[in-house]
């Protein structure tokens, strides 16, 4: 075999060895993000934390002689003095609301059987449903399953509450020194490569940050027509259902419906008439809210297709759990400015990194 033959050989298998090695590398990675999927999550909701505390910090830090760390020590008793004074007020007023409740459920009961009784499929509708709720009755051994269903409730709290304050404590040191971990992920490029990365990490940073301002705003004004709206309705605990429906509109489109879950069965307390009428509150603020409050508050943030989010919010609630579904907007956001960043404005595009970046700022901001 020639010379020539014997190099295009050679040539030929450092590209094949080359292409496996790529191959083998990306599934590892692959591997590697999947088993750890919970993990970056939890980073990913810290650094969201971070982002949180640092827009009233920052705010405290320029107009006040305070330090950065006095700023932050002042939010900090602030955000928890109103979050202790919350679960107090609501968990008193919860308690006592289903207990007026389970007194009121057996005549809701006893007139709603009346009324479809009246009907020709109405008793045998209430046959079937007699015979449902008679599969539910206690079979012997029930009290020593149900208590290690309640270990298992338990063990499952506890593990949640320790994920929240290992993600609070990691976005609180993050935040005490930001520019040491920004320099720090800078020092992972090229010599060539950080001024542009700094460059897409200010980029992420100003549109993650108008995007939690939205979704603030947002979730304020969620809060405030509803709490208002049960306060003119006579509803007991306006305040604290307005304020748990505001923070469950975090999660958009299905955290609504979780908040409107308490709010109906403490209107039933009222009255069935009184629960209807929360009803048509709950789905006049909706239409408000999606349709004039969300666009208004997402010109400065990323406009995310309503198809796409729900696509994403199934797939990572499915895999991940609750951290997936509360995080699937954020992750969007991220993701979509990766895409026009890099593949549309830099590949696609073939443009200059600084000008992909002014674009992206000037097309959605």
């Amino acid at each position: 075999m020639s010379e020539s033959g014997k190099h295009s050989l050679s040539d030929y298998a450092r590209r094949v060895w080359v292409t496996v090695g790529i191959v083998v590398i990306t599934l590892i990675l692959l591997l590697l993000l999947w088993f750890s999927a919970n993990v970056l999550l939890m980073v990913f909701a810290a650094l969201l934390v971070t982002l949180f505390f640092s827009i009233p910090t920052n705010y405290l830090h320029r107009h006040s002689p305070l330090s950065r760390s006095l700023a932050l020590l002042v939010v900090m008793l602030v955000f928890l003095a109103l979050l202790v004074g919350f679960l107090l007020n609501f968990a008193y007023g919860m308690g006592q609301e289903f207990e007026r409740l389970l007194n009121i459920l057996p005549d809701s009961w006893s007139s709603l059987e009346e009324l479809i009784q009246q009907y020709p499929l109405g008793e045998k509708a209430i046959d079937r449903f007699e015979q449902f709720a008679n599969q539910f009755s206690l079979p012997s051994g029930a009290i020593n399953s149900w208590s290690s269903q309640l270990t298992t409730i338990f063990s499952s709290t506890l593990g949640a509450m320790l994920n929240v304050l290992a993600v609070v404590l990691i976005g609180l040191f993050v935040l005490l020194e930001p520019d040491s971990y920004k320099k720090g992920v800078l020092v992972l490029f090229a010599p060539s490569k950080r001024d542009e990365a700094h460059d897409f990490l200010d980029l992420v940073y100003h549109k993650l940050t108008w995007w939690l301002l939205g979704r603030l705003i947002s979730m304020s004004v969620i809060g405030l027509l509803f709490g208002l709206g049960l306060w003119v309705l006579g509803v007991p605990m306006a305040v604290s259902l307005g304020i748990l429906a505001g923070l469950l509109s975090f999660i958009p489109y299905l955290g609504p419906v979780l908040a409107a879950i308490p709010s109906l069965l403490v209107a039933f307390t009222q009255g069935s008439t009184t629960m209807l009428y929360v009803g048509i509150l709950y789905l006049a603020i909706q239409f408000l809210e999606s349709n004039v409050v969300t666009p208004l508050v997402q010109r400065k943030a990323v406009s995310i297709p309503p198809a796409l989010l729900l696509i994403v919010q199934l797939l990572l609630g499915f895999y991940t759990g609750i951290l997936g579904l509360l995080l699937s907007e954020p992750l969007i956001v991220l993701s979509m400015l990766i895409v026009q960043r890099f593949y549309v404005k830099e590949w696609l595009e073939d443009k200059d990194p600084d000008e992909a970046s002014e674009e992206i700022i000037e097309e959605q901001g």
